[in-house]
This record gives C-alpha cells, structure tokens and sequence, in this order.
C-alpha cells in the first residue's frame, strides 16, 4: 500500500515544492517558457486542449470552439499576467520575479473543454467542463471547480491544500491525495474508483461499482450510492459508503411500482381462496 501511495504521488512532488515556496518571488516557466503579455501572445494557431495557471490569480474557462482571451480586476496585477501557448497549452503566469503584494487579476478564457487543467500555488480555475481522458493536478493551496465533466479516465492529484469540487461523468476515476487537500465531487458518478490518500485529506463522489481506497492517515473518502467499497488503512482514516437520497427513491419509487401489481394479484388471489372455501354448517342444537 505504501509503495502505491509513494509512487502515486512521486510525479507531483516537484510542482508542489515550486508552489509552496511561489510567494517568495520564485521565477516559475511552463513548458520551459516565461511567458509574455497578453498583446504578444500568438494565437493564431489550434486551440489549447490544456489549461496550467502558475501563481496566485484566477482563471474563469468558458466552452468554445476558438480562443478567446481576456483579462481584468487589479490593473497593477492585470499587467503582471504573461502567457505561454505550447504543445496544446496555455500558460498563465506572473511576469519574473513580480509575485509581490499586489492584488489578483481575472483571466477570462474561452477554449474547448480542456483535458488537463494543472494549478501550482494559489490560484483559482473556475471550469464550466472537462471533457475526454481528464487529468487535474493542483500543488499548493490552490482550488479548482468544474461544473460538468464528461471523462473516460479522470485522474485527480492534490498536492498540499488545495480544493476541487467537480460534477459530471466519468467511466473511471484515479485520486491521490498527499496532505490536507480536500476533492469535494459528491456530484461526479463515477463506474469505478481507485483511492489514495496520505495526510488528513478528504474525498467525496457518487458511484454504484467498485471503490478501491488505500488511506495512510486520517483522510476520509466518502462514497453515495451502492458501490462495493474495500479499503485498507493506516491510522484513523475511513471509508463511508451511504446510499444516496434519490437515487433511493427513484429506487424506491420503481420497486413500489413493480410491487403494487403483485399486491392486487394476491389480493385477488386471496379473494379467489376465499370464493372456494366451503360454507361451515350449522350445529346441531
């Protein structure tokens, strides 16, 4: 169980060191690029399918064929804000050395859906989807909220404290946990899933197959719905598996359907008895 956890954790552990030490105005490059402002950058090539924001600002992404860039809020963190397009990526970014005390910019974007949405430090991504084999990573204290996502495979790591919360689809989902961080999806249904927490972290999602979890610490992981949940722990971390409330009564609703006819056949059936028997006579004075 602890070599699955290590080795689970082991690809993040660099973006979640460059995180915690990003408020000491550490110099961070995406793709091996620094980044430059909005007006430089070339757009003219496909859309992005990926989503990386380094630093403490805010990306909103709304659902569109074409990319469409723009950005508000703070006008001295507003001019701060440099990105990067490559490999399918795009980049958001401070400028070098400027993570200051000034206050934080709104980048609004406009993309497909993405597939891979990474966050190291602070930030915040607001996503309206996510959609194919999707992949999220958050190192640091940063926090993600997906409103639909529409996966194959949906594999979520948190690194530090940081937060998600996601609804949607996924035939499958693969999360690590190291450390606090919390991945609030009671409004994702998952087929399966396969559960790694180490630290105190928590988990919540929907699913009606199997659940795998292997917790090292205190993290809880709770699952609605009728899943078979195994788990294997080390420390007071736990697992709950609880019906979810509709899902139950539609449950419910469905079984007193198929049940009322069965009713009204016994009841006729107990009448029919109740035809044949025999009349008792009367006794003998």
């Amino acid at each position: 169980m602890l070599h699955k956890l290590i080795k689970g954790i082991a690809p993040i552990a660099a973006l979640a060191l460059g995180a915690a030490v990003s408020g000491c105005d550490m110099d961070i490059s995406i793709n091996g690029e620094e980044g430059v402002p909005l007006a430089e950058l070339d757009t003219s090539g496909d859309a992005p399918t990926k989503l990386v924001l380094a630093g403490p600002d805010e990306v909103v992404v709304s659902e569109g064929s074409t990319l469409d860039i723009a950005v508000e809020g703070d006008s001295k963190a507003a001019d701060l804000v440099r990105f990067t397009l490559k490999d399918g990526t795009l980049g958001v970014m401070r400028e070098k050395g400027k993570w200051g005390d000034v206050g934080t910019a709104t980048v609004r974007v406009t993309m497909p859906a993405p597939e891979s949405i990474t966050i190291a430090g602070s930030g915040k991504v607001t996503a309206a989807a996510m959609e194919g084999d999707t992949d999220i990573t958050i190192a640091g204290s940063g926090s993600l909220d997906v409103a639909d996502v529409r996966a194959g495979k949906a594999s979520v790591t948190l690194a530090g404290s940081g937060t998600m919360s996601a609804g949607g689809r996924a035939d499958s989902l693969d999360l690590t946990v190291a450390g606090s961080g919390k991945a609030d999806m009671q409004g994702l249904k998952v087929d399966s899933a396969d559960i790694n927490i180490a630290g105190s972290g928590d988990a919540a999602f929907a699913s009606d197959g199997k659940v795998d979890a292997n917790i090292m610490g205190s993290g809880t992981v709770r699952v609605t719905g009728r899943a078979t949940c195994e788990v294997k722990s080390m420390g007071s971390g736990k697992v709950i598996c609880e019906a979810a409330s509709e899902p139950a009564e539609a449950e419910a609703t469905e079984d007193v359907a198929k049940a009322e006819p069965k009713a009204k056949k016994k009841a006729a059936s107990k009448k029919r008895v109740a035809k044949k028997a025999s009349p008792k006579k009367p006794r003998k004075a």
